[in-house]
């Protein structure tokens, strides 16, 4: 329909070729507020467009090829483009003829997007040599896990108090030690490459097989707090041959029916409440992706309520997909008001207001998925 109308249709192929190693050069022209980021790869910043700080990064490996980041509250964009469209709310064919009129790519027919090639060629971005090869990556996280002791282990204190302070008692469950864990003393790396050493509860991420894909850390003090970090959670790399999307942190075997959140402490505090083992999916866009075991007939949601509403949304999705797929889901959305203030409550919180009682509307659910 656009070529018969004589508008300018790049092919998204042809714009990423282009594109590739260019982003740096894209990014400034088109989005500024990407720039920081691009120009160091897998350093967590603010996220362009809620502002929180969330973890927002450009992907280390493909900066210099295809672009692409994520935010651990909005998700993954897997390319340049999607992070355009993202960050400056166009649609597709919109970011197509920005940046294809930006690099003088020809559409179909021939035509450029400013009528003309452009007299200008952008300067391509040298692919990092710093980027880490899988080889690397899965050693250093080999090694994290080998260094790291149960939540019981008596060097594991900083991990308890900190848990006890979000009223969690479910620490000390069997089976808890192959999924969550405690590093006595673990590497942050913040602005600037500099390093610094704290404890963290480390918890393995596993895809929708149920294969160990990465490392989630939640940097700790001595005495039980979170770090004085700007990123306290963070999350290392993942290799190129595994994906997130579907899976999350499985803390029990699945049986016929799983409960699912999106941090650690909310699964944690379901389990404090009911004695029932919940998989943590990270965040909201892993949440979303989720993909039972084949064996699992249902699924109980236990949602975070944002006041952007992106947990409820990402709960929702998820539902409708599992009916979709024959599994039964039912979402339990905490009852707590958000304070004024806050962006959100979780479980988390209704078990530090009401402790287990808090959870005793939640009855009826459990019957209902049985």
């Amino acid at each position: 329909m656009s070529c018969s109308t004589g508008v300018y249709a790049p092919e998204k192929k042809d714009v990423l070729a282009a594109a590739e190693g260019r982003w740096l050069h894209i990014y400034q022209l088109l989005a500024p507020e990407l720039v920081d980021a691009q120009t160091q790869p897998g350093v967590a910043r603010h996220c362009p467009v809620h502002g929180g700080k969330d973890g927002f990064r450009v992907f280390r490996k493909t900066a210099g090829t295809s672009g692409g980041g994520v935010c651990q509250t909005c998700g993954i964009k897997p390319d340049g483009l999607a992070l355009l469209m993202w960050v400056r709310d166009w649609g597709f064919h919109e970011v197509l003829q920005e940046v294809g009129s930006l690099l003088g790519v020809k559409d179909p027919h021939g035509r450029y997007g400013n009528a003309q090639p452009p007299k200008e060629v952008v300067p391509r971005q040298p692919v990092l040599a710093s980027t880490p090869s899988d080889s690397w990556l899965r050693e250093a996280l080999r090694k994290v896990w080998s260094e790291s002791v149960p939540l019981t282990h008596p060097a594991a204190e900083p991990a308890r108090l900190y848990l006890r302070s979000r009223g969690i008692l479910a620490w000390d469950r069997p089976g808890l030690a192959r999924s969550v864990r405690f590093h006595p003393s673990l590497t942050h790396r913040g602005k600037d490459r500099e390093r610094t050493r704290h404890p963290a509860i480390v918890a393995l991420v596993s895809d929708v097989e149920g294969r160990a894909v990465t490392i989630q850390r939640i940097y700790l003090t001595a005495k039980g707090e979170k770090a004085p970090l700007e990123h306290p959670k963070k999350m290392f790399p993942i290799p190129s041959d595994r994906s997130l999307p579907g899976g999350g942190i499985w803390t029990s075997q699945p049986g016929e029916i799983v409960d699912v959140c999106e941090g650690l402490e909310t699964a944690l505090a379901v389990e404090t409440a009911t004695g029932l083992p919940v998989w943590p999916l990270v965040n909201a866009y892993l949440l979303e992706h989720f993909m039972p075991p084949s064996a699992v007939t249902a699924v109980r949601i236990w949602a975070d309520k944002d006041r952007r509403e992106g947990g409820q949304k990402a709960a929702l999705a998820l539902k409708k997909r599992l009916w979709e797929m024959g599994i039964k889901a039912q979402i339990l959305l905490p009852w707590l008001p958000i304070p004024d203030g806050a962006k959100g409550v979780d479980w988390n919180d209704v078990l530090l207001e009401r402790g287990p009682f808090g959870f005793s509307k939640q009855a009826e659910a459990y019957r209902t998925l049985r």
